[in-house]
């Protein structure tokens, strides 16, 4: 499309509170920001997209995924020699950086399929620095919204701090450009798995260079691990805005009451959570006492496909089940989770989450005109609860269709699992040998 558009006639579900949900309005696009939301939005000699029967809403937003895993898919066991730790650790160590970059690759395709335009690509597979640089080429290449989040590797022992030198390398290379679609964070091993000396060392380069935090938090219950890391990261002053916990799920009210205090944001996967006995998502304490939750894909290796559709009815409904009521959590506020709350967990907010005029074009048109959307009710509760990835006939990132009449754009999708099965067969088959 040109640099310049209008969507016409969609049900458009903003997720701005002075905006709202309108039933038919129209979106006009300029140079990638969104310009004017409304009914009949007045654009000459304008192009035009028609929306009619279908559901604007904004991008939704992951944040947590190891992508590079995307070419495992599935591959966790039933036993604890096949399960997800000792199956990605494995697998994870024959990589090269072309393997990375396949399965980076072939998780954005399928995050664009799904309607997803931000992906936080929590990186832990980077055996040596030219796998950062193949998966950040990858994301160069797509599109689509990222954040890169410099991580440890399958072989990383514990104690064993990141290679902060070249998280600065990296910082200096790719991310002085100034550039709307990719940033830069860290995925630390926080203090579960290092000490409270290592963990103030990486808070501070991150720090030091103005890039945020990410770590893995109470995955397994706290009396088994000895360790209480949110605690720990509140006394040493590391806790805020710019930290983002993932899981949480043997946390309790005390930790929650920390993270609301700390302005401390947390991502919750349910699928995987649940498929590894991590527990049920906490969703309702987090949310009693002002936590900021937001949505993870986390990884295919485990939950097997990247559906935020399926995540947001899944937690609501581990929301009304785990209160024994239907009205528990509205799906209106799942919407926001999967969207806006995401944006505010990375930082975003004020450039994406929702369609407000002066905020980048972001936006996923979902049609109603399928069997699993007819017939079309309530449109909030249609996206919740009805639909499915398969149903996004558009995917727009920065006021480029990336996803356009149900097709990608900018991956060629055969390619792309050619080279997955590829790497996969390679990879098993020098496992077996040994």
């Amino acid at each position: 499309m040109p640099g310049e558009f209008v969507i016409r006639n969609a049900t458009v579900l903003s997720v701005d509170p002075t905006i709202g949900n309108l039933p038919d309005a129209d979106i006009h696009v300029r140079d990638g920001v969104i310009v004017a939301v409304g009914p009949n939005v007045q654009a000459a000699n304008v192009a035009s997209v028609n929306a009619r029967r279908m559901i604007a809403i904004p991008g939704m937003i992951d944040t947590h995924w190891h992508m590079w895993g995307a070419v495992a898919r599935n591959m966790a066991g039933e036993d604890p020699k096949t399960g997800y730790f000792p199956n990605s650790r494995v697998i994870g160590s024959q990589f090269s950086p072309l393997d990375n970059a396949r399965g980076v690759r072939l998780a954005l395709a399928e995050s664009l399929y799904s309607g997803i335009t931000t992906v936080h690509n929590w990186s832990h597979n980077l055996l040596a620095p030219d796998f950062a640089d193949a998966e950040i080429a990858v994301h160069q290449g797509v599109g689509s919204r990222v954040r890169f989040s410099y991580g440890y590797s399958r072989n990383t022992k514990t104690n064993e701090p990141l290679p902060l030198d070249d998280v600065r390398r990296v910082h200096k290379r790719y991310f002085g450009t100034g550039d709307k679609l990719l940033t830069l964070g860290i995925a630390s091993r926080g203090p579960e798995s290092n000490t409270m000396d290592i963990c103030k060392t990486e808070w501070g380069v991150a720090r030091e260079l103005g890039i945020p935090i990410t770590c893995h938090m109470a995955t397994a219950p706290l009396a088994a691990k000895g360790v209480d890391g949110v605690k720990l990261l509140n006394e040493a002053g590391l806790l805020g805005r710019d930290v983002l916990l993932v899981h949480c799920t043997n946390n309790g009210k005390e930790h929650f009451d920390i993270l609301a205090k700390t302005r401390t944001a947390v991502s919750l996967s349910p699928y995987t959570e649940m498929r590894t006995g991590f527990g049920f998502p906490p969703i309702r304490q987090m949310l009693a006492v002002g936590v900021q939750v937001s949505f993870s894909i986390d990884t295919t290796l485990l939950c097997g496909n990247a559906d935020m559709f399926a995540i947001m009815k899944a937690m609501q409904n581990v929301g009304d089940g785990a209160a024994q009521s239907e009205f528990e959590i509205k799906p209106q506020r799942m919407l926001e989770m999967a969207t806006l709350d995401g944006a505010k967990a990375l930082g975003l907010e004020s450039v994406v989450g929702s369609i407000t005029p002066g905020k980048r074009a972001d936006i996923v048109l979902v049609r109603t005109d399928a069997l699993n959307m007819a017939p079309m009710t309530e449109p909030v509760r249609m996206v919740v609860q009805a639909a499915q990835p398969h149903n996004v006939d558009s995917v727009i990132v920065d006021g480029r269709f990336l996803k356009q009449g149900g097709r990608l754009t900018t991956i060629d999708v055969n390619k792309v699992m050619d080279d997955a099965q590829d790497t996969m067969d390679r990879v098993l088959a020098k496992i077996r040998a040994g």
